[in-house]
């Protein structure tokens, strides 16, 4: 055996048929069979083991697997104390655990097929053992405590290298059927072997010093002590209750091939019916797919037409920008010509009022020179102030002609601001 291999990954319906299987075995109403054959399997999974202690089971079938051991890490074989039967056949197993005495329920144990090199000792321990099947593996010798299966009928060792028999397979008094290669036996020798299972034991009997007797009558006892509360209950003996129970088995297993059967035409309705499902769900989404491309096909054309509008709205909007730009240029362009008009009359005024003050200050000199007599004053001063009055009334006249002017040319300017036709008449009632 390789130090390290791969794992080999079950396909998809081994892996179907596993899942459905465990389910099938948590059915409410379920027999107390676990059948997890031909599921590719490398290592019993954790929850078989699992439903076997928990809901009881009574046979586990776990035969054409590539199982290389029978207990995988973290398993405990008392999960398996209920079994009566185990079929392993058809696997890879070269040994099996130590401590397989543990299954002290077993009655049969099928391990045709596999690679075992050898038998635990403490097979011996298994007192209800009544079917052992070691058919082409690779065992060498049998151990000596196979003479401890007191309720062993049948043994097939053959398609191995085992060429000499235990002497204390004597013992086994109950045994009905040995099946081996005579042809390959030494001890017994090969005309003993291939005498029958009887001169066998005759053989291996009169070898240890002890007295042969039918297994009939061995078997009586051996099947008192197993099910004497059974047999106390009935009113047949061991034999018709030993018939009667092989018979119910032989039922039970006639009944659970044909229920599997069933399960098996179940599974194929159930399977054609998901594969009719999964092409539906196929079509669906390969319509599903098309739809969605002809949307996305459509979003595409509107998002196109929407970044056309858009580079169209833009352009729009930068033709906009630029007439206001413009607007806003010529505003700021009439408003320095407006404020440039407004410092000339600022200026003009200021001229009006150096001419005011030299009128006030001639007036002051007309004043002081009518004192210079109080007559010539008087007469100067009245023809002076007639004069000056008539001159200031003038003056006045003008300056308040030049200030209403002002006033109006600033208000015309204003005005001019908000309407160039309101402008245009009052430059041209200003100029008259």
């Amino acid at each position: 055996m390789p130090l390290f291999f791969r794992k080999r990954k079950p396909s998809e319906e081994a892996r179907k048929r596993l899942e459905y299987q465990m389910c099938l075995a948590k059915e409410a109403g379920a027999d107390d069979i676990l059948d997890i054959s031909k599921c590719e399997l490398s290592e019993i999974p954790f929850g078989a083991f699992a439903t076997c202690k928990v809901l009881q089971k009574k046979v586990l079938i776990v035969h054409t697997n590539h199982l290389t051991s029978l207990l995988p890490k973290s398993c405990s074989l008392l999960s398996l104390a209920t079994i009566k039967v185990l079929d392993l056949h058809d696997n890879q197993l070269t040994a099996l655990p130590d401590d397989l005495g543990q299954l002290t329920a077993l009655q049969v144990l099928n391990v045709e097929r596999n690679q075992l090199m050898q038998l635990p000792r403490s097979i011996g321990n298994l007192t209800q053992l009544q079917t052992l099947n070691v058919k082409d593996n690779k065992l060498k010798e049998l151990p000596d405590t196979v003479g401890e299966l007191r309720s062993l009928r049948t043994l097939n060792i053959s398609g191995n290298e085992i060429q000499r028999l235990p002497q204390m397979l004597a013992h086994v008094r109950t045994l009905e059927m040995l099946s081996l290669d005579a042809s390959a036996m030494v001890y017994p020798p090969r005309e003993v072997c291939g005498a029958g299972t009887a001169a066998i034991l005759q053989f291996l009997c009169k070898e240890s010093g002890l007295e042969y007797y039918p297994p009939s009558q061995y078997l009586l006892p051996i099947l008192e002590q197993d099910g004497i509360e059974n047999s106390r209950d009935s009113p047949d003996g061991p034999t018709d209750r030993f018939s009667r129970e092989e018979l119910e088995w032989q039922n039970r297993f006639s009944d659970y091939e044909k229920r599997k059967e069933q399960k098996m035409l179940e599974k194929l309705e159930f399977e054609r019916r998901l594969e009719l499902g999964q092409r539906e769900h196929t079509q669906l989404l390969q319509q599903s797919s098309s739809q969605k491309d002809e949307i996305l096909q459509t979003v595409k054309e509107e998002q196109s037409r929407l970044e056309q509008g858009l580079s169209e709205h833009q352009r729009h909007l930068n033709a906009e920008r630029q007439r206001l730009q413009e607007q806003l240029k010529q505003t700021e362009q009439n408003i320095s010509s407006r404020i440039q008009k407004l410092l000339q009359d600022n200026q003009r005024q200021k001229k009006s009022s150096e001419i005011l003050k030299s009128l006030e200050n001639e007036r002051i000199r007309m004043e002081q020179l009518m004192s210079i007599t109080q007559e010539e004053t008087e007469s100067l001063r009245r023809r002076d102030v007639a004069s000056a009055m008539q001159q200031m009334l003038t003056e006045s006249c003008k300056n308040r002609l030049i200030q209403m002017a002002y006033e109006s040319q600033r208000q015309n300017l204003v005005q001019q601001a908000c309407s160039r036709a309101r402008c245009r008449r009052l430059r041209s009632r200003h100029s008259r």
